[in-house]
This record gives structure tokens, C-alpha cells and sequence, in this order.
């Protein structure tokens, strides 16, 4: 029996005490705003307030901000919280298995058994792969209404191994300012890449070593690195750029951008959007570049499979292999036919698969029904 109906208001709090501005527009402020605005849920997320929200006035107006009494520890946080807040929430909202959601799921189910649990998995399969498949653990994974995964591939793989049933629900984007759909003429010869440049995980270095390759063959085309970038990759850049004077005109560290407009310009301009990550979740970069009409060329990651629709709007490459990098950039570059196609079927396929108010009419079913 549910616990809430289509008639009240259900509370759903997202439980997350570091809590930035800048995940208030990715999956974890996006799904309690998405179920808010086109739902009618009283969402709210629980964190330490550590810095200013100006989402919450403009993109995701209407989300709470819960506050988390800071006591520098996480997993005692958040069951102090829950231990004052549990009874009146209806829908806890979490992400990834740690030792703390593990702890808040317990602590949830104990102080208010007819409440239900949504557990984003947030997953990558080396992540999956590495946990400890206890028996211990799957009871407590038990007492979670609704557990999803955001790829295919993880979806079907995770059903077979695990006794427990994992739902399909990939990650999104909003169309923040009712920006019209991008018409190839927007967009210019530019190799776009988003996120925290220069860390391991996102191997931009791959980038640098196939345009360097294939640079005199694709002469007026440029790469265009935006997000905060890593100390050491300045240097490496720098380094890079000694050895490479003639391609100083062409890459650019762009630095971080908040501004949601001109963040999506960015999307708009470029041609081709490539991630070179080792491994990942399911990016939001992705779901962007698709919405704005970029033909994609990443690593063989399983959220990549998704958003290429498995290759028809992009294509992708072995891990590390600058090499195999280098040879589909000369290929995708000079392939305008291809490339104008694209922009316009990827984004009628977001549009369909990966837009927010249509993954939450979804996961406003699954929430009631479990």
C-alpha cells in the first residue's frame, strides 16, 4: 500500500550533506526539481548548506534546501538528521552504495517502515564489480523501493547477477531557457570537451596527443577545452605547447563556466563533442551535447552506447588509444555530410530518450507503484 497518493504532495528529500550550487542542475537537484515542478512533490535537498545556491532563485526555483547540521562526520550526520527528519518524509532520495547510504537506509526503515527509499546507483561497472556482494548487503538493498542504473548495459548485467530488481533510468537534460533546437549553420569546426580537466579519470591528454596527429589534415579546426583545470595539466599543457607552436591558435583552455546560456552557446558552436574519460557514470556532459546537436566521439563507455543510439550518432574508441583517436577525428572532420545529419536526428533522440520531465514521468510511476 503506498503511503502517499496523487493527492497530496509527496515529500521527497534528496540526502546529500556536501551538497554544491553546482549540482543542483545534474542529477541530484534535477530530479527532485523535475518531480517538483511537473509532479507536484515537495522536494527538498538535505545538505550543509557549505556555500550559496543562486540555482535555487533562477534554474531550479521551487527546490528546497534542507539544512544538515555539520558535525564533520557524513554517515553521523545524516542519520542525525534522519533520526529528527525520517517521519515526515515520504520518499528518501539517494545515490551510490557507500557506507553512509547503506547506514541512512537502516536508519530510514527503522524510524518510518511505510516511507520508501529511491536508490540512484550512479554507477560505472569497475564500481559495481568492486563491491562486496554480501548478504549483509542485499538485505539492506532490499528495503529500497525503487533502485535504478543509468545504462543498458549495466541494466541487463546488474539483473542477472543481482536478486534484486534494477530499473532502467538513464540521466537527462533540461531545457533551461526554451533555447530553440541548433541548426547546423550554428555551429563551427570545433572539437568540444566539458568537465574537470587534466584528472585521471578524464584522460584529456588523449585529446591532445591525436589532434596533434592529425592537425595538418584537419587545418581549420580547433579543440576547446571548458571546466576547471588540474595544476599539473596547465603544465603539461604548457609543455605541450613548446613542442607544438603552431597548434597554440587552435586549443584553448576555455576555464570553468556556471552560466547555464553560456555554458549551452558552447554546445551549440561546436561540431563534435569528445570524451576521452577512463571511466564514468553516466555523464551529464552527454545528455548536452546531444541536446545540442553535437555528433559525439568518446571512449567505449556503456553510457556512450546509449546516447550514440550504439554508434548511429557517433562513434567510439578503446580506451587510452590516442592512436584510433586520431584516425576517426580525420575520418568524423571531414565527413560534413555525416555531421550535418547528425545534429539534427541526435537531437530529436534526446529529445525522446534522454529529456528530464520524460525519465521522471517514468520515475513518478515507478514511485508509486513500488
Amino acid at each position: 500500500m503506498n503511503n502517499f497518493t496523487v493527492k497530496n504532495k509527496p515529500r521527497l528529500v534528496a540526502l546529500w550533506p556536501e551538497c554544491l550550487n553546482v549540482h543542483l542542475t545534474k542529477d541530484l537537484g534535477m530530479i527532485p526539481f523535475i518531480l517538483h515542478k511537473y509532479h507536484n512533490y515537495d522536494s527538498a535537498i538535505a545538505c550543509y548548506g557549505i556555500e550559496d545556491f543562486p540555482y535555487i532563485e533562477a534554474e531550479v526555483k521551487g527546490l528546497k534546501i534542507d539544512s544538515v547540521e555539520n558535525g564533520g562526520d557524513i554517515l553521523t550526520d545524516g542519520n542525525n538528521y534522519l533520526t529528527k527528519r525520517a517521519k515526515e518524509i515520504d520518499i528518501l532520495f539517494l545515490m551510490g552504495i557507500y557506507p553512509f547510504t547503506l547506514s541512512w537506509m537502516e536508519k530510514y526503515k527503522a524510524i518510518n517502515p511505510k516511507g520508501k527509499i529511491y536508490l540512484k546507483l550512479d554507477a560505472n561497472i569497475y564500481w559495481m564489480n568492486s563491491i562486496d556482494l554480501t548478504e549483509d548487503l542485499f538485505e539492506t538493498l532490499k528495503k529500497c523501493d525503487v533502485i535504478s542504473v543509468e545504462s543498458k548495459r549495466l541494466y541487463h548485467y546488474l539483473n542477472k547477477k543481482w536478486p534484486l530488481k534494477i530499473e532502467y533510468v538513464p540521466n537527462g537534460f533540461y531545457n533551461f531557457h526554451s533555447s530553440p533546437s541548433v541548426g547546423f549553420n550554428e555551429k563551427e569546426n570545433v572539437i568540444l570537451t566539458v568537465g574537470r580537466i587534466g584528472t585521471h579519470q578524464k584522460a584529456n591528454e588523449t585529446l591532445l596527443e591525436a589532434f596533434k596527429l592529425v592537425a595538418s589534415e584537419i587545418p581549420d579546426w580547433k579543440l576547446k577545452f571548458v571546466g576547471n583545470v588540474e595544476e599539473h595539466f596547465i603544465e603539461y599543457v604548457h609543455e605541450f605547447f613548446t613542442e607544438n607552436p603552431e597548434l597554440r591558435d587552435r586549443i584553448e583552455l576555455v576555464g570553468p563556466i556556471e552560466n547555464r546560456k553560456i555554458i549551452e552557446s558552447e554546445y551549440r558552436k561546436a561540431k563534435i563533442f569528445c570524451l576521452t574519460s577512463r571511466y564514468e557514470g553516466f555523464p551529464l556532459v552527454f545528455t548536452e551535447a546531444a541536446k545540442n546537436g553535437c555528433f559525439i566521439v568518446s571512449t567505449e563507455l556503456d553510457p556512450a552506447f546509449d546516447i550514440t543510439n550504439e554508434s548511429a550518432f557517433g562513434t567510439l574508441f578503446p580506451i587510452d588509444d590516442y592512436y584510433r583517436l586520431s584516425e576517426l577525428l580525420i575520418e568524423v572532420c571531414n565527413d560534413s555530410i555525416r555531421l550535418e545529419q547528425t545534429c539534427c536526428e541526435i537531437q530529436n533522440f534526446a529529445e525522446t530518450n534522454f529529456n528530464w520531465t520524460n525519465i521522471c514521468d517514468k520515475l513518478d510511476l515507478l514511485l508509486h507503484l513500488n
